[in-house]
């Protein structure tokens, strides 16, 4: 017979076997469904795409990133304004050459695809995009500081959707991303770090190689 401990442990393995079930899965959006993409099993946010998705050998063309910034709040009594937590012409220059390297680096070459400068000659555009976008601190130096510490380099929602060269949507994504490997920690190994320039990008860069590779395995 069984005891009522017995009884209660079963009952919470069978919540935690239905809740795995359910986690895994994934729910179209409207949206989605309209332009009959299926949602995929995925380690991001959301990940969706034409039935029998295959990119083999195509040609993309990357479109210019979009950053759409959360509103920052400005501090009593300090110099810098929501604008210092923006990125300049030439910072979003870089962010697009470094969305570029790292999505060829991580998903098209893996499907011998590549990206080429000219959209006539594409077989598809993809369009990336950080919304809810916010900087850890400003990446121009600033006189009257030396030395800024934060607990992450910056955080926004990693988004894209790629489209044939009929305008129709064969794949979207998005996810949440904290950006800044070694920020942003709880427990005894949580701690603030130097911010500057260098980290942010190079930060930026193996998080969206992490993002891009996990994209990569959900569309297998």
């Amino acid at each position: 017979m069984q005891t009522i401990h017995q009884v209660f442990l079963s009952f919470l393995l069978f919540v935690a076997v239905l809740s795995t079930g359910c986690v895994q899965q994934p729910v179209a959006t409207p949206e989605d469904e309209a332009d009959g993409l299926l949602p995929r099993s995925t380690g991001l946010d959301r990940v969706s795409a034409v039935y029998a998705f295959d990119l083999s050998g195509a040609k993309v063309y990357l479109e210019p990133v979009g950053v759409a910034y959360s509103k920052h709040s400005r501090n009593v009594g300090s110099p810098l304004r929501a604008e210092d937590y923006e990125l300049r012409d030439k910072d979003i220059a870089k962010l697009q050459d470094v969305m570029g390297e790292t999505f060829s680096e991580r998903f098209l070459s893996p499907r011998r695809s590549a990206l080429v400068p000219d959209k006539s000659e594409a077989d598809y555009v993809m369009q990336l995009d950080l919304s809810r976008f916010s900087l850890g601190a400003p990446l121009d130096p600033q006189p009257w500081l030396w030395r800024v510490y934060t607990d992450q380099s910056a955080y926004g929602v990693l988004s894209g959707e790629l489209k044939d060269r009929n305008g129709n949507a064969v794949m979207r994504f998005s996810d949440r991303r904290d950006i800044g490997e070694n920020f942003g920690n709880l427990g005894p190994s949580g701690r603030f770090e130097r911010f500057t320039s260098v980290t942010f990008w190079r930060d930026m860069k193996v998080d969206l190689r992490r993002a891009f590779a996990s994209l990569d395995e959900s569309l297998r």
